[in-house]
């Protein structure tokens, strides 16, 4: 395996490492699961598990991901249709992730197991990894993507035979989950800035590195060819990607939106606290990559060395560019938590790069541990808060969701009712929109189920409660659909049937219309659903 370590990294003779492993493995679990409780307190279905609790129906095989569905098949020796076999598949979601923590410590030779842990952690532990984590059904699948994905980098030989494996690995991973490959374009170009930290010669760095990129490549390739032709519905038109130079505007336009979807994650108090961690850690690799040019300098020809200094500030733009992958590449890429896998590998990377430099310059230890500490304490806090707002939110949308079947069985006893419209949204509970104050990541993370429009989310949550209504937004027909406008201008000239503090009820025809919030009133007094004469 290609170790890019010195020999002042090697493993002490004296040291057990499987005792090590353990001790890794250990302590990275306990720190996962201060990560998931709070989620699984929550114990709300996430987006596309209301469908798959429901009916059990996949999906993901049009998603490019046949190796989820048939990892979920083998779980529960599937006949017919899917059932929640959660925490099963989250709790495994975080022992996969603190194996690859014990992979991590083994590769890159980090002694101490509470550094190891703590140095591993942001894998899975940033916070735009709790999305994925939130999935009962996909966590499994999103976990070992990451594993699959780091494989040729932190554990495959680096020879002919492995050179293949790893291109298997990649090919896996991205058939279980496609964001994950940003995770592994991360940690090729660590294992750069450490080949420069161990004095490497150019020539092997740019080997190693081409390898690598070719590895990937083939990987992308065979994927695209085997797997990709097959996607197909949303997910298709969301993978478009840009077809030409003059399309090349795009790809800055995605950095941009991408930056300020981070951006926006976080209060200004919160990047007020962590911006000089991150920057510190932004300066490791460019000052190594400018020892390392200028101890090459004297062997090597002039235009080597411009290559070298240029590249000690390109190196750590490109991981950041690493960070969202191909998905630059695409004309309208998905902006959600959950595509962010490699914020947690940028994370763990500079903690790795950080770790190696000050043991290499004979420094203490502890900064990294510092450092290391500051960002768990980070991540525990919001994945607690979000655990909390999650909770909340599915105490509320539950009561509201049984208040209104209770309120809708009542009034079929004496109209007969075919279809129910809803119109405006639920919001946020109290709670939920407090956290969502002090951390705007929870507005992309929790959606609310009880809204109007045509969305899946929705329809899914109330066939919980009115499993025998029609939904007017979903699963209406055509001509349903062209009467909506008609039925809520109608119910503005009507009283309520009956008014509760989330909503009001109207009876149109043979159409319940739930006002959510007072929303109708509103619309009915600015005039956006006129009176039809």
């Amino acid at each position: 395996m290609n170790q890019s370590i010195s020999h002042d990294e090697q493993v002490s003779p004296r040291t057990d490492p499987a005792r090590d492993d353990r001790s890794v493995f250990a302590i990275l679990l306990a720190l996962y699961f201060l990560i998931l409780y709070p989620i699984l307190r929550a114990n709300r279905y996430y987006d596309d598990d209301l469908k798959r609790a429901l009916i059990g129906h996949t999906g993901w095989d049009s998603n490019g991901r046949p190796l989820t569905t048939l990892l979920m098949k083998l779980l529960q020796s599937y006949d017919s249709a899917l059932v929640d076999i959660s925490p099963l598949t989250q709790i495994g979601a975080i022992v996969i992730l603190a194996w690859v923590g014990v992979l991590i410590a083994r590769r890159y030779a980090i002694r101490s197991p509470w550094m190891a842990a703590l140095v591993a952690f942001p894998l899975g532990a940033q916070p735009f990894y709790l999305e994925n984590l939130s999935y009962k059904f996909d966590a499994l699948s999103m976990s070992l993507a990451m594993l699959l994905a780091l494989l040729p980098v932190i554990t495959i030989k680096d020879n002919r035979r492995g050179w293949w494996l790893g291109v298997l690995s990649i090919f896996a991973s991205l058939s279980f989950y496609q964001p994950a490959i940003n995770a592994c374009l991360i940690f090729i170009l660590l294992d750069v800035v450490l080949a420069q930290l161990h004095e490497k010669t150019p020539r092997q760095l740019m080997m190693q590195f081409l390898s690598r990129a070719l590895q990937v490549g083939v990987a992308m390739l065979v994927y695209e060819l085997v797997i990709g032709i097959h996607i197909h519905g949303w997910v298709e038109k969301q993978s478009e990607k840009i077809h030409g130079l003059h399309d090349l505007p795009v790809i800055k336009t995605n950095i941009v939106a991408f930056c300020t979807f981070i951006g926006d994650s976080f209060s200004r108090q919160w990047w007020r606290y962590f911006n000089p961690l991150l920057i510190l850690l932004l300066l490791f690799p460019i000052a190594i990559g400018i020892r390392y040019a200028l101890k090459t300098r004297l062997t090597q020809p002039a235009w080597v060395t411009v290559i070298l200094f240029a590249s000690s500030f390109v190196l750590p733009l490109a991981a950041l560019a690493c960070v969202f992958g191909p998905m630059l590449l695409l004309l309208r890429p998905e902006m959600m938590p959950r595509v962010l896998m490699g914020v947690g590998a940028l994370l763990a990377a500079g903690l790795i790069v950080m770790q190696a430099a000050l043991r290499q310059w004979r420094r203490s230890d502890a900064w990294t541990l510092s450092a290391a500490c500051m960002l768990a304490l980070g991540m525990c806090v919001i994945a607690s808060a979000y655990g909390n707002a999650l909770g909340e939110q599915k105490n509320y949308e539950d009561q509201i969701g049984a208040r209104m079947a209770e309120d809708l069985a009542e009034l079929r006893v004496d109209h007969p009712i075919h279809s129910f419209l809803l119109d405006g949204t639920i919001g946020y509970s109290p709670i939920t929109a407090h956290v969502a104050e002090q951390f705007p990541l929870i507005h992309p993370l929790i959606i609310p189920y009880i809204t109007e429009g045509e969305t899946f989310h929705t329809h899914m949550f109330l066939m919980y409660y009115i499993p025998d209504v029609v939904d007017l937004d979903f699963e209406a027909s055509a001509a349903d659909l062209q009467r909506k406008p008609a039925i809520l201008a109608k119910s503005c000239q009507i009283p309520a049937i009956r008014n509760t503090k989330d909503y009001s009820l109207y009876l149109v025809d043979d159409t319940a219309v739930v006002s959510l919030r007072g929303a109708l009133q509103q619309r009915c007094v600015i005039g956006v659903a006129p009176v039809p004469r």
